[in-house]
């Protein structure tokens, strides 16, 4: 990496932005990577050149090399060391939690402070954009900001301080935070309900600090999508899964409910569970599988796909499944429920633009918030299976083929553009820019 990360002059029309992200392409790990992706993308068309500073490619459990490529020319690229502590301190898979605060890749601060220092210096760039997670480029970020004397804008794609966490991480990590609020000029929440528990926790900042910029959909990616539809009647979840906050088993009995009852055909449905992750091939969970019943009817493919060829089966689908709530009532569930609820996994804006029909197993919170302001799905509570059941008998009464081509974005959807987002973002900065050389 012998080139600077910037020169101190005006490059053509474009500004210069500094972003921090541990998640950027190759990274296939989850759809979350696309909110940093395209903003970069997108930023270009409005005066906004990014720097991008993340973390060796290695430290992606799963990459698609056709998203490394995608990524523009003018967008410069630097990964710097970031150690994984639970590689290094693990023994027998055991590591000290304590040790990995505010997370595992930490010492990747240090890294990324030398090689800033080295290669950069005030006046280099004209903002620095840090995106959470991880909780070290939000540090990352707000040191940079400081070492090149610019505004920080921070971006929560998730909650970082929440009720579920142990003590020990809510002190720590809660004086983390409001240390990055302090220093950001602009927070950027990515759903409104997270704005407004920003607002309620921080009641002495300016309300103006907090700005919404939404996940979203890309219209030149789904421009190239080619619908897969089935002769089956096919209830499709792409995505990891897991025991905790996005258990298929409701969805799964519901399925079995439904057989018993009539509502679905059996020998005209199939559910598909597509990129699973590791709790895919997990022998609890298939031996819950077998208690159930659905034998082919149920196809799980635990490996992450290519994004496009996921994407054409989404859109060939009867119903896409929104997994994003903790079952039961205990005091940790209803924790991590405060939690989910301040969320909008991607991939549901993407479910939007498809047009095809929505089952969220929520019981509230920013997905039914967005669905219904769309009015583009169901939504259920996780733990009614025979409520879940029955909205499956309705989709399959009312169901129609999905097109081979999708159709126009309704109205209510097209907010949700990415590059529309990536101009509100380009705004944000441009004040930001504004007052700074005022």
């Amino acid at each position: 990496m012998s080139r600077a990360l910037g020169d101190g002059r005006a490059v053509g029309r474009y500004r210069r932005l500094l972003v921090v992200a541990f998640h950027y392409p190759p990274d296939n790990t989850s759809t979350g990577v696309l909110r940093t992706w395209k903003f970069t993308r997108y930023l270009l068309d409005f005066g906004w050149r990014s720097t991008v500073l993340s973390v060796p490619v290695e430290r992606y459990p799963s990459a698609d090399d056709s998203f490394a490529r995608e990524v523009p020319a003018e967008i410069r690229v630097h990964r710097v060391p970031a150690p994984d502590l639970k590689e290094v301190l693990s023994i027998g898979g055991v590591y000290p939690d304590f040790l990995c605060i505010p997370d595992r890749f930490w010492p990747w601060y240090h890294h990324a402070i030398r090689h800033l220092r080295r290669l950069a210096r005030p006046g280099d760039f004209d903002a620095v954009f840090a995106t959470y997670p991880m909780a070290t480029a939000l540090l990352i970020g707000a040191r940079a900001a400081r070492l090149l004397e610019c505004p920080l804008v921070a971006d929560f794609r998730d909650p970082w301080v929440e009720d579920s966490m142990s003590p020990l991480r809510r002190l720590v990590e809660g004086r983390l935070e409001r240390r990055v609020i302090a220093t950001a000029r602009r927070v950027i929440c990515n759903t409104p309900a997270m704005r407004r528990s920003f607002l309620a926790r921080y009641p002495a900042v300016a309300p103006e600090k907090f700005v919404t910029i939404t996940n979203g959909y890309d219209e030149a990616d789904l421009s190239r999508v080619r619908p897969r539809p089935s002769d089956r009647f096919e209830i499709i979840h792409p995505g990891l899964i897991d025991a905790e906050n996005r258990d298929p088993m409701p969805l799964l009995r519901a399925v079995r409910v439904a057989f018993d009852n009539g509502w679905l055909d059996p020998e005209r449905t199939r559910v598909r569970l597509i990129g699973t992750g590791p709790y895919g091939d997990a022998p609890a969970f298939r031996r819950q599988l077998a208690a159930v019943g659905l034998g082919d009817r149920l196809e799980i493919l635990s490996q992450r796909m290519p994004y496009l060829e996921a994407l054409g089966y989404a859109a060939g689908s009867d119903v896409l499944v929104v997994l994003s709530e903790p079952l039961g009532d205990s005091v940790k569930a209803q924790r991590v429920r405060a939690w989910s609820a301040m969320q909008v996994p991607a991939k549901v804006y993407e479910y939007l633009r498809m047009g095809r029909p929505i089952l969220a197993l929520v019981s509230g919170g920013a997905v039914a918030e967005l669905l219904d302001q769309t009015q583009g799905g169901t939504t259920v509570a996780p733990g009614d299976v025979p409520a879940i059941a029955r909205a499956l008998g309705e989709l399959y009464r009312q169901r129609t083929r999905a097109p081979t081509r999708l159709p126009p974005a309704r109205p209510p959807v097209q907010a949700y553009e990415r590059r529309a987002l990536s101009q509100r973002l380009a705004e944000v900065l441009e004040t930001l820019v504004g007052a700074e050389s005022a």
